[in-house]
């Protein structure tokens, strides 16, 4: 649904994207990541249309995105990081204005604005100018407008930006409602945004792709290692660090005097014969165990894992590698 083939986009002698190549199925929810600098924003850019590549290819719902091609640019919903809202309009007359550049006819427009504005839950601000409303509204507003047109294709940079808690839950949701009628691609440097809302993930770095897959698939390559969890009546940070397999321990005190001990494995350690260990030792220690088990490596220790490893010049990408070049790959300083 969503296909990047080489692309490419040069400032001057600096390059951005560096032959990006990845791939989104249809129906997906694509987590897109990479570090401030990365190129994440210029491929979006390119992506969309709204920026055109030095080199390579982009489709969408398999329509080559060139320049003026309006019907691959009408499958497209885009929300950029700044919700592009016009100030001197209402935000029925902004979704509607929308809904009329992206080709939705007049007898079905007004239909189409109502329920947009509905599943952004931005409805009782419908009659207000949206230069009045809160950045939270904006960004809702944004989406309502990225959606008017039924996309089948939705792409997000930073949509939870300026969002409540409670908000965000609803975006979530709204996410998981979307992606029945469409394929989306989101860009967060909010890592568990990413990891509560996508089930698969594009890694960049210095333009270049650094890892691609299903979340599972993303973990295999970042962590390497397992985790466990021990809750303990005394800080065991000694004695686990002398137990076989252990790379690393953390021990915080919980509220109620119990310790929670954090467990890194190292590399191909087995994480059932770790658990049986630890625990033995905790109890010939005569330090009380009421908790062991394996716990989620959080997505923020397997992205810098993958980013580790590239900049050491492994590759980890489980796509088609990206070609790659020499010198300053970003822009310094710059956004990416």
């Amino acid at each position: 649904m969503i296909e990047a083939n080489g692309i490419v986009k040069r400032f001057g002698r600096v390059i951005a994207v560096d032959h990006v190549t990845f791939s989104v199925p249809a129906g997906a929810v694509c987590g897109f990541l990479g570090p401030n600098g990365a190129g994440k924003t210029t491929t979006i850019r390119m992506l969309v249309g709204a920026v055109a590549p030095d080199a390579g290819e982009v489709s969408m719902a398999g329509l080559r995105m060139d320049a003026g091609s309006s019907q691959a640019r009408r499958v497209v919903g885009y929300l950029p990081e700044e919700s592009p809202v016009e100030p001197d309009l209402t935000v029925n007359e902004f979704v509607g204005f929308r809904a009329e550049l992206y080709g939705v006819p007049r007898r079905l427009r007004a239909d189409a604005v109502a329920r947009a504005l509905a599943r952004c839950n931005v409805t009782d601000v419908r009659h207000r100018l949206c230069g009045q409303l809160s950045k939270g509204y904006r960004q809702r507003v944004g989406l309502a407008a990225a959606i008017v047109h039924a996309p089948r294709v939705l792409v997000l940079d930073e949509p939870t930006s300026g969002l409540d808690p409670s908000q965000v839950i609803d975006f979530r949701a709204l996410l998981q409602d979307l992606r029945a009628e469409t394929t989306i691609l989101l860009s967060s440097h909010v890592l568990a945004e990413v990891e509560a809302s996508c089930d698969r993930a594009v890694l960049i770095d210095s333009g270049r792709v650094v890892a691609a897959g299903t979340m599972a698939e993303l973990r295999t390559i970042g962590a390497a290692s397992e985790r466990l969890l021990v809750e303990c009546a005394a800080d065991a940070s000694t004695a686990l660090r002398g137990v076989r397999g252990v790379r690393a321990v953390r021990c915080t005190r919980l509220a109620d005097g119990w310790f929670a001990c954090e467990i890194d494995a190292t590399d191909g350690a087995d994480a059932t014969v770790l658990a049986e260990e630890s625990g033995r030792v905790l109890v010939l220690a005569g330090n009380a165990v009421r908790r062991l088990e394996r716990s989620a490596i959080p997505l923020e220790a397997i992205v810098r894992r993958i980013l580790a490893g590239a900049g050491a010049g492994t590759s980890t990408a489980t796509a088609a590698p990206s070609r790659a070049s020499s010198g300053p790959q970003s822009l310094p300083g710059a956004k990416s």
